[in-house]
């Protein structure tokens, strides 16, 4: 049996550190948490890999608030987020058609990379949707300035408008 430390560190190919951990609780009627790149809230360098675990304690379905991605999104490098609803990719830069909804049992875990387009709309249920969140980056991690980070994810800070 592989543990989680052990599967994100071999995505990382390298020991693994934990940047972040969160119990993120969604009761009926929660907002939502717009379309985002979790790169974009560290400081480590662009070509530093980040991967996310979101473990759902209930069961996380349409109707509560699972997480959504854009398959292959990771791909594309950093997105200018701005300050909207939240800390958010702007919503006409979001490629609808590429949706992809990741139901999950109690004790599911979704890992994703760190550039990788996710959100989630809002509790529509009656259920509340629990979940914990990690973040993981190389031990050995090296880390920027928020000024450079910024300069790639800021939209403000770079002139763009959302």
């Amino acid at each position: 049996d592989l543990l989680l430390l052990d599967v994100v560190e071999r995505i990382l190919e390298t020991e693994a550190g934990m940047t972040q951990e969160m119990a993120l609780l969604k009761l009926p009627g929660g907002r939502e948490k717009p379309w985002h790149q979790d790169h974009a809230y560290f400081d480590y360098p662009l070509d530093q890999r980040i991967v996310g675990a979101w473990i759902s304690l209930d069961e996380a379905n349409l109707g509560n608030s699972c997480m959504r991605v854009l398959a292959g999104a990771h791909r594309e490098g950093p997105r200018l987020h701005f300050i909207r609803r939240d800390w958010q990719i702007c919503d006409t830069e979001v490629q609808k058609e590429r949706d992809v909804i990741v139901p999950l049992a109690p004790g599911g875990c979704l890992l994703w990379h760190g550039m990788l387009h996710h959100g989630s709309p809002c509790n529509q249920s009656q259920q509340p949707r629990r979940a914990l969140q990690l973040h993981y980056q190389p031990a050995n991690a090296g880390q920027i300035e928020t000024e450079e980070r910024m300069q790639h994810f800021g939209g403000k800070v770079r002139g763009a408008e959302c």
